[in-house]
């Protein structure tokens, strides 16, 4: 088969043998794609330092039919999002986006969406730092992408609207019900988080991620997100478990 260029964004990678690497790459036109880089992980070679986590390249590859591992013959860095000297934050916060991402995209199976979040989210952390907001950003809009995030705007139960006054998410129903129809069942999203979670779908997540937001607001959203990804991915991300171990994010605004 002959190769193909394509655009690609670094998720992870992880040693094939001694002198090999396998790397994950989400791509803008084929979703998620495995590729073995023959030497990566020698000293000298020229592929090592193009495909580090969260790295914007253009890559070559060939693809074998019948293969589930493609071959990295050429790449060439667009951005690099971690640069040569990272932040703790920039590092485990990037490996929790790089693990969701890699969850929900599919292999072979284009999310061109999903794609453009991950790097608009990624250049709003070049701009503004990496924060709690911008986490909830790319979470809730992950989730919506997915078709996980459902229409919290009014009570199924009475029809009241309660997108500005708070509600609560039941997860088996996929559903936001308002105070006195949930009977105080399910996760209480407070009227700030509702307010703030309208503004995520439909602001930039720089322009989110640089507004004001209360602590309060945002564990709200925190607890909408993670009810989310684990009630549909069945399991927690064991990035995000070490994001809040190691930074402890779930305390404060700012990483």
């Amino acid at each position: 088969m002959p190769t193909r260029e394509v655009e690609a964004l670094v998720l992870r990678h992880y040693p094939l043998s001694e002198g090999d690497r396998i790397v994950v790459l989400m791509t803008k036109e084929h979703g998620t794609l495995r590729a073995v880089a023959q030497g990566a992980c020698k000293p000298r070679s020229r592929l090592g330092g193009c495909l580090e986590p969260m790295t914007h390249v253009c890559v070559q590859l060939y693809a074998r039919e019948g293969s589930e591992l493609a071959r990295i013959w050429q790449c060439e860095i667009v951005r690099s999002y971690l640069g040569r000297n990272p932040t703790l934050d920039r590092v485990f916060g990037y490996s929790y986006l790089g693990e969701l991402s890699q969850e929900l995209a599919q292999e072979n199976n284009p999310n061109a969406l999903l794609f453009r979040l991950l790097l608009a989210v990624l250049d709003a952390g070049e701009q503004i730092g990496l924060n709690q907001a911008l986490l909830r950003y790319f979470e809730l809009w992950a989730l919506r992408l997915n078709g996980w995030l459902p229409d919290y705007d009014s009570c199924p139960a009475c029809g009241k609207c309660v997108k500005d006054q708070g509600f609560y998410a039941w997860l088996e129903a996929g559903q936001g019900r308002c105070r006195a129809c949930a009977d105080h069942r399910g996760i209480r999203v407070g009227p700030e988080a509702a307010c703030q979670l309208q503004e995520i779908l439909q602001l930039s997540p720089a322009r989110f991620a640089s507004g004001a937001h209360s602590a309060a607001a945002l564990r709200d959203l925190e607890r909408l997100a993670q009810s989310l990804i684990e009630w549909h991915l069945e399991k927690r991300l064991k990035s995000y478990g070490t994001l809040k171990e190691v930074l402890g994010v779930g305390g404060r605004p700012e990483l």
